[in-house]
């Protein structure tokens, strides 16, 4: 099997930098890294200094004009010849073995992706507890930095995942429905995967940690809660069958509280009107899918 690594960066030229010198690193490199730069704001002579490593072969490197996430690990997908891609963010670090870990779980065929470990800056582990609830709440319950493997798992994340190619590009890959800030498309692809018969694992020793950089990416401080708010909502219309109907009444509170019901809103009732109906009109748009 071959591997790629996937990047989609918007605006973190320098820290994307660093991340790629990490996936250097790697014991076991990567076939090939392939970054989808999105960005309209560069550092100083950040931009040449990843169109040099381009140039060199040691990246393949694509512009994308109209940043949306899902659209961008689509565009990873098409142009890899490799078999696996494992999505990473660009603010992050790797831990030795990282490439080799996330691989090995694809021995088996039956394996369709795989969730690795996650620790994140300035947010601590939560303690470890029994894991009673069904596979499909993994997205809401699980912590990532848990030391645990599961062999049968119910989620990923979209900083540290592995995807096998075929079975992807044929579920019809990443919805791209999913605009701004983008929550919840990786676990909607989770989904459709488990849906088909896909197996996903959760591997610990695939682990990185999550810089999370103040700016860019799919910060909600760039897109908007409303973004936020009307992902969130895309994710329930489309699984509600699979998350029961008190799970989703849970999810459409929660779309509502990130939209609508937060503290920006909060002095100003008129955003917060604005907001409530915009939330509303996107309730009763017809669903795209991908």
């Amino acid at each position: 099997m071959k591997i790629a690594i996937g990047i989609v960066t918007f605006n973190r030229s320098e820290v994307l930098l660093k991340t790629l010198e990490d996936v250097l690193r790697q014991d076991l490199p990567p076939a090939e890294i392939i970054v989808v730069d999105q960005s309209d704001w560069y550092p100083e002579g950040a931009r040449e200094r990843i169109e040099s490593l381009a140039a060199k072969g040691v990246i393949r490197y694509f512009r994308q004009e109209m940043p949306n996430l899902p659209t961008a690990r689509n565009r990873v997908l098409r142009e890899t010849v490799c078999d696996i891609v494992i999505f990473i963010d660009d603010d992050v670090e790797l831990a030795p073995g990282f490439v080799a870990a996330h691989a090995a779980n694809f021995q088996e065929e039956s394996v369709w992706a795989v969730c690795g470990g996650i620790t994140e800056r300035d947010i601590s582990v939560r303690p470890m507890v029994q894991r009673t609830w069904a596979k499909v709440f993994d997205y809401r319950r699980f912590d990532p930095g848990w030391n645990i493997r599961i062999e049968d798992f119910g989620s990923l994340k979209g900083c540290n995942h592995a995807v096998r190619r075929s079975a992807v590009l044929a579920l019809g890959g990443y919805d791209e429905g999913y605009t701004g800030v983008a929550l919840r498309e990786e676990s909607d692809l989770a989904m459709r995967i488990l849906r088909a018969g896909g197996r996903i694992v959760f591997d610990p020793k695939a682990r990185l940690h999550h810089l999370r950089a103040p700016a860019g990416g799919c910060r909600v401080g760039h897109w908007g809660d409303l973004s936020a708010a009307t992902s969130c909502l895309r994710f329930v219309r489309k699984h509600w069958r699979q998350l029961g109907w008190s799970a989703s009444g849970r999810e459409l509170w929660y779309c509502w509280r990130l939209g609508v019901f937060n503290r920006k809103n909060a002095v100003s009732p008129s955003r917060m009107l604005r907001n409530a109906l915009a939330l509303i009109r996107a309730s009763f748009d017809r669903l795209r899918s991908s």
